[in-house]
C-alpha cells in the first residue's frame, strides 16, 4: 500500500469533500426552515414551503455528494485489488519454482500454466 498513497490520499479527498456535500445539504435544510420562518404568523403554506426546500436541498447534498464518496471508496477497492494480484502473482511464481530439479515433474503445473503470457 505504500506504493499507492499517492491514490489513497486523493481517495480521502474525494469522500471528504463528498461528506461535506451532504452534511452541507443537511445543514442548509436547517437552516431554510429556520430562517425566514414568519414565527409570529405560521401558516400552513409557509412550513410547507420551508419543509419543501428543506427536502431538496437534503437531496440535493445526498446526489451531490453520494457520487464522490462512491468515487474515494471504488479508488480505495481498486488499490486494494491491484495489491492483491500483487501477492497472488508473487505466490504462483513461488509455486512454479521448484526447490529443487530432481524432483521438478517434466510436465508444467498449475502454476506454470498461470503464469504464461498470452500473446
Amino acid at each position: 500500500m505504500r506504493r499507492h498513497r499517492f491514490a489513497l490520499f486523493w481517495a480521502t479527498v474525494v469522500e471528504i469533500m463528498g461528506m461535506l456535500l451532504v452534511i452541507g445539504g443537511v445543514l442548509l435544510a436547517g437552516t431554510a426552515v429556520t430562517l425566514d420562518m414568519p414565527w409570529g404568523s405560521l401558516t400552513g403554506q409557509a412550513v410547507l414551503e420551508r419543509v419543501l426546500a428543506a427536502v431538496v436541498l437534503i437531496v440535493s447534498g445526498i446526489l451531490a455528494g453520494g457520487p464522490l464518496i462512491l468515487f474515494g471508496e471504488m479508488m480505495r477497492v481498486l488499490v486494494a485489488q491491484r495489491a492483491l494480484l500483487t501477492r497472488h502473482s508473487r505466490l504462483l511464481a513461488q509455486l512454479a519454482r521448484p526447490g529443487d530439479e530432481a524432483t521438478a515433474p517434466r510436465n508444467p503445473s498449475a502454476a506454470d500454466r498461470l503464469l504464461q503470457r498470452r500473446s
